[in-house]
C-alpha cells in the first residue's frame, strides 16, 4: 500500500511539472531575450521597438517564440495580426512605436515573433 501511495505522489508531481500552464518558463524567457531576426535591419527595428514588451513576460505582451501566447492570435490570421500591429491594440501603440517600419517590416516582425527563435 505504501508503494502504491508513493508512486501516486510521484506521478502527481510529474504531472504537475509537465503540465502546460501557458506560462513561460526560464528557458522560454531566455530564448525570447536572445532571439533576433536574421536580417540585420529587421533585428535593429526589433531591438528598438519590440523587445521592450515582447521579450519580457511581465509586460503582458505575447512573448517572442512562445507558442502558447501566439496560438489564439495566429488563429485570427496573419493579416489580422499585422493590422493590430499597424493600428495598435490594447497597450501596444500603433506600429509598436516603429515609425520607420514599412508594412512589410511589420509583417516580418510579427511573423518572427509568432514563429519563434528557430527562424
Amino acid at each position: 500500500m505504501r508503494t502504491i501511495l508513493g508512486m501516486a505522489v510521484v506521478a502527481m508531481g510529474l504531472c504537475g511539472c509537465s503540465a502546460s500552464t501557458g506560462e513561460p518558463g526560464a528557458a522560454d524567457l531566455q530564448r525570447a531575450q536572445a532571439a533576433r531576426p536574421s536580417d540585420p535591419q529587421l533585428a535593429e527595428r526589433y531591438e528598438r521597438s519590440c523587445m521592450a514588451c515582447h521579450a519580457v513576460a511581465a509586460s503582458g505582451a505575447p512573448l517572442t517564440g512562445f507558442t502558447p501566447h501566439w496560438q489564439r492570435r495566429l488563429a485570427q490570421g496573419m493579416d489580422q495580426m499585422v493590422k493590430h500591429a499597424a493600428e495598435g491594440l490594447n497597450a501596444m501603440p500603433a506600429r509598436g512605436q516603429c515609425n520607420d517600419c514599412s508594412p512589410d517590416d511589420l509583417r516580418a516582425l510579427t511573423r518572427f515573433m509568432s514563429a519563434g527563435a528557430a527562424q
